[in-house]
Formats: structure tokens, C-alpha cells, sequence
């Protein structure tokens, strides 16, 4: 007789979409994350660990360009890591993978995260922001251009970054300088130290 499998298929850290417990964020799932998008000009894979002791809602995501074939992640508990990413459009289109993606955490606040990877690098370079926001809010234009223009935003350049992000929460991050990026990001309550 016929047996409908009703097992779930096993994913791997290396899932964009997706939230796994606490690993230790490498390059090497970043990069499977990458290659699973395929041959894709522009892209970026994206992690982002939460150590802040509270729970992560997704509230949406604002693309500037590009997009994602992928959709937020609902749900990021404590010890967890988000894992995304975005692409340039399809087809012949000078376009990068550039937007902002938000979370409402249990504070009431808002925790909104900038990517930027041009399609030209003639003139401009790769970007990220992190930044808490009070209040609920959703990602849009005007937080876009605040992120990216206003709220010194940090290069792309395989370099890691420090900041205080008020409310009681710092973070650590970097990303890759190439068309085919990669965004580490740990978010962390201030009492507790970064593991790398």
C-alpha cells in the first residue's frame, strides 16, 4: 500500500528563511547560503545571532532593489540565529540587493537591519546598519534613508564593527566587500560578552 510521508524534510544551517538554535556563525554557512541562490551577479547571505534575552517578531522587509525568494523569518527566540538573504532582480536589470528587514522585540522596540550590495562598484560600495528603533515600527523608505545615509552606517569592508545600541543591547558585525556578500551580525544584551 501507499504511505503518505509525513516526515518533515530536514534542513541544513545553510538554510536562508530559516532560524536554527545558537551555532557558532562561520563563513562556510554563509557561503552555502550563497551558493544554494545559485549564479546570481549580485547577492548576500545574512545571519543575525540574538543574545538579547527576548523574543524577535518579524515585522517586514523593505527592498530599495532587489529582492528575496525567501520570506523573514517569523520567529527568533533567545540563543538563535536568523538566516536571509536577497538577490538582484531577475534579467538584464542594473540592480543591486539593497533593502532593510525589522523584528519587533518583547521590549515594545524595534530592531531594523540595513544591507546594501550595488550592482555598480564604480560608484558605491557595500553597507550595513543595525539599529534599534523605539517603539514598533515597520521598515520603509524613510527608515532606509535613515540607516543608510544618517545612522553611520558601516562599510562592507571584511572588517568587524562594534556599537552600542541603546535600550541595553549592543552588536558586532561585518561583511564581505564582494558582488556576493556575506552579513554576520550578533545582537547582544550589554551583561553579555560576544563569543568571537
Amino acid at each position: 500500500s501507499l504511505r503518505k510521508d509525513t516526515t518533515k524534510p530536514k534542513r541544513g544551517l545553510g538554510a536562508a528563511g530559516t532560524v536554527v538554535e545558537g551555532v557558532e556563525l562561520a563563513a562556510g554557512v554563509l557561503r552555502e547560503i550563497l551558493g544554494a541562490m545559485g549564479n546570481i551577479e549580485r547577492k548576500v547571505a545574512i545571519n543575525v545571532e540574538n543574545q538579547t534575552a527576548m523574543k524577535w517578531m518579524a515585522l517586514n522587509t523593505y527592498f530599495f532593489s532587489g529582492t528575496s525568494d525567501v520570506v523573514l523569518p517569523g520567529e527568533v527566540q533567545d540563543n538563535q540565529v536568523l538566516q536571509y538573504n536577497s538577490r538582484k532582480t531577475n534579467g538584464p536589470v542594473a540592480t543591486g540587493a539593497v533593502g532593510v528587514f525589522t523584528y519587533a522585540m518583547d521590549d515594545g522596540n524595534t530592531l531594523a537591519v540595513l544591507f546594501s550590495v550595488p550592482f555598480d562598484y564604480n560608484l558605491y560600495s557595500n553597507w550595513w546598519n543595525v539599529k534599534v528603533y523605539q517603539g514598533s515600527r515597520r521598515a520603509d523608505q524613510s527608515m532606509y534613508n535613515d540607516l543608510y545615509y544618517d545612522a553611520e552606517p558601516f562599510r562592507g569592508d571584511d572588517r568587524w564593527y562594534e556599537r552600542d545600541l541603546g535600550f541595553g543591547l549592543k552588536s558586532r558585525g561585518s561583511m564581505s566587500s564582494s558582488g556576493q556578500a556575506t552579513l554576520e551580525i550578533h545582537v547582544n544584551s550589554n551583561n553579555r560578552p560576544f563569543l568571537q
